[in-house]
């Protein structure tokens, strides 16, 4: 996976991501907007769409609109296209599709802290946009994420050691109010702890379905499932957490998705059993989940294959501020380390 190591100002790191990437965010904008046309979304539709969105990311996180004019003029794109990237998850839905059920997350206290994983699932055409990018900023801010070309974070672990990572869900209530990228990034940059976290996300004018996971070096840790209009804060069961791309609480799963579920629910429930049937939490334990195929690897198992398959599996140690990353399918790539 290519790496990014960027610095200064909130301009200057957007703009250097822009000129270091600048190849990767033209492709991906080429197969965003070619995805929205075959959803009948046009161009001037995402725009429209994108720019109600960004009024709610400048009262909530104006700072974070300066990364997206350096990134459109490191890149040489328009300001209108980067933020519509950012806006990847929300347009569609607004639009009155439905959004892609991806990636499986799950975690554990072991080892004195919290080690938790997730594999990120997605189309084969992404695959080759991911990044991984390390931001230190002028007020002293360090950041390590993951994110297609051109967006803000997909995940990520702040110099705290708080982590943010979660999965899709296609729930039933979208309206306007923060993209999750602008969200993810607003956590990593303001919270230290994993209980900030939530309530950050909690406050916020939020969009679209997700179950987000936080933890933290003090041994914080959470899943947020949400909607637009509530939330369902999940605390460790026998020390651990794990989440797919539907909702699990009584009040929220009214609003799971109720079609094209058979993956999250086959994934959730090999989850749930593979720690069911260990007394061992710790890393080596929970890096081999990334690989289980349960039978026949395909569209239904935790290692995923398939038209969606894991393109990457990280690893988060947040007491040592460390990440491990798989590029590509786990079960055939080895993780490398990386420091926060």
């Amino acid at each position: 996976m290519k790496t990014l190591e960027l610095s200064g100002s909130r301009y200057e790191i957007g703009y250097g991501y822009g000129v270091q990437a600048r190849e990767y965010v033209w492709k991906f904008i080429d197969i965003f907007f070619s995805k929205l046309e075959s959803l009948r979304i046009n161009k001037e539709a995402a725009f429209e769409i994108s720019g109600r969105l960004e009024e709610y990311v400048k009262e909530y996180s104006p700072v974070l609109l300066e990364e997206v004019r350096g990134l459109a003029d490191g890149a040489d794109k328009d300001y209108e296209e980067i933020l519509s990237l950012n806006c990847i998850f929300e347009i569609p839905r607004i639009a009155g599709t439905k959004e892609a059920h991806y990636c499986t997350v799950w975690g554990s206290v072991a080892d004195g802290g919290v080690i938790a994983v997730q594999n990120l699932d997605l189309a084969a055409e992404y695959a080759d946009l991911l990044h991984l990018v390390r931001i230190v900023s002028d007020d002293g801010l360090r950041i390590r994420l993951q994110a297609l070309a051109g967006m803000l974070g997909m995940m990520g672990m702040n110099q705290d050691g708080l982590v943010f990572s979660g999965t899709t869900v296609s729930s039933k209530k979208v309206k306007y109010g923060v993209p999750k990228p602008f969200l993810g990034r607003t956590i990593l940059n303001t919270c230290s702890t994993a209980e900030q976290a939530v309530d950050c996300l909690l406050k916020a004018p939020r969009t679209t379905g997700g179950n987000a996971m936080f933890l933290d070096a003090v041994g914080g840790f959470y899943v947020v499932e949400c909607s637009a209009e509530q939330c369902a804060v999940i605390h460790p069961e026998k020390q651990h957490l794990f989440s797919t791309n539907h909702y699990t609480d009584g009040k929220l799963t009214p609003l799971s998705p109720t079609d094209d579920i058979e993956s999250s629910k086959a994934r959730l429930e090999r989850i749930q059993e593979l720690f069911s049937h260990t007394d061992r939490y710790d890393f080596e334990t929970l890096k081999s989940f990334a690989r289980d195929h349960d039978g026949d690897p395909g569209n239904l198992t935790i290692c995923r294959h398939g038209d969606i398959s894991t393109v990457s599996s990280v690893i988060f140690e947040p007491s040592k501020r460390r990440m491990w990353l798989a590029t590509g399918l786990p079960c055939r790539n080895d993780y490398q380390e990386y420091s926060v």
